[in-house]
């Protein structure tokens, strides 16, 4: 017995093998927000069934994509929501780690790149992220964040300047941001 009724505009054999070839993108994607494997892998999971359930509701598959991002990312703050961490006190946390570093060191330049990403604005990292990890296009992007393709498309030029000055470098063109650059 089927699970979606035939005239569904997206079901079957085609879908499972749409969803199997995004899930390598949205694990890349869900790995950069979870900064964690396992649990990156947990939140595709549960993502990709919430949206097989719901399949039927997708009208367009050239939004497909778009839809499972946003269901990846939906899931995330989910995780969060219900996720009630137990806590350690100091003593016992510093006892059991031997006076040894708590996390393990990552390397300079890409630890100094991930708090720079982290330090922008909402409005810059996302649509950078969305195209540097998920690898949207700037109409892609400006149609999931409810934009126009030119303010993507200096949101991303903005935010690239903001982290060339974050890490040190040299604005491109010749503009320099400010320290706290107005968000549009």
């Amino acid at each position: 017995m089927r699970n979606v009724p035939p005239e569904s505009p997206v079901c079957g054999d085609e879908t499972a093998a749409l969803f199997a070839s995004l899930r390598p993108e949205l694990l890349r994607f869900a790995c950069w927000l979870t900064r964690d494997r396992a649990t990156a892998e947990d939140v595709v999971q549960e993502a990709l069934l919430r949206a097989w359930r719901s399949r039927d509701a997708l009208k367009d598959r050239n939004a497909l994509r778009a839809w499972l991002v946003t269901i990846v990312r939906r899931e995330h703050a989910r995780l969060y929501e219900r996720k009630r961490l137990d806590t350690v006190s100091l003593e016992e946390a510093m006892s059991a780690s031997d006076g040894g570093p708590v996390a393990p060191e990552e390397d300079g330049e890409i630890a100094a790149l991930r708090r720079a990403i982290l330090e922008l604005h909402d409005d810059y990292r996302i649509p950078l992220v969305m195209q540097v990890i998920g690898g949207f296009s700037t109409q892609e992007i400006a149609r999931e964040l409810a934009l126009s393709t030119p303010a993507v498309l200096t949101r991303l030029f903005r935010a690239r300047n903001r982290l060339r000055a974050l890490c040190g470098q040299p604005a491109a063109d010749g503009e320099s941001p400010s320290p706290a650059e107005e968000v549009p």
